[in-house]
């Protein structure tokens, strides 16, 4: 028999979960939802649950802390280096988090416009491009032409 899990999750510090075991006894578990990461300070893992504690926080804020913390009370073990704390804190983060800071990838809205004068004008160089680009008001590099020169043939 297939042990069935019951959880019902609900907004408090536990909940509750029921399955019958492969025996047909009713097996219940308590399972606890709030814990206090001081509890833990001094042990590898801490470092893990002040990240997913504080997604509030900057990573640099963060390897401060630890840092802090390693030397203040003489814990080696919590010490983090910023890529650590990068590489793990998406899994604490709400879904749709965007850590990245690019810039957009059209930013004043021109893009369309400037494939559509590149398309008209397959034969110009990258410098003529640029300049009629620019007569019309679309300020581009020479570089951001021969990169984007095929976007409007799709």
């Amino acid at each position: 028999m297939t042990p069935k899990a019951d959880c019902t999750p609900q907004r408090s510090n536990k909940s509750t979960m029921r399955w019958t075991n492969w025996r047909g006894k009713k097996e219940t578990r308590a399972i606890n939802h709030v814990i206090d990461i001081r509890d833990f300070r001094g042990t590898p893992g801490y470092s893990m649950l002040v990240v997913a504690a504080n997604t509030n926080l900057s990573v640099r804020d963060i390897e401060c802390f630890l840092d802090m913390e390693a030397r203040d009370r003489e814990l080696p073990l919590v010490k983090r280096p910023s890529s650590w704390i990068q590489r793990r804190r998406w899994l604490f983060q709400q879904p749709g988090t965007d850590n990245y800071k690019n810039p957009p990838s059209d930013p004043d809205g021109k893009h369309a416009s400037a494939c559509a004068i590149m398309a008209a004008n397959p034969t110009l160089s990258l410098r003529d491009l640029s300049r009629l680009l620019a007569e019309r008001g679309i300020t581009r590099s020479r570089e951001w032409i021969r990169k984007h020169r095929g976007d409007a043939v799709r």
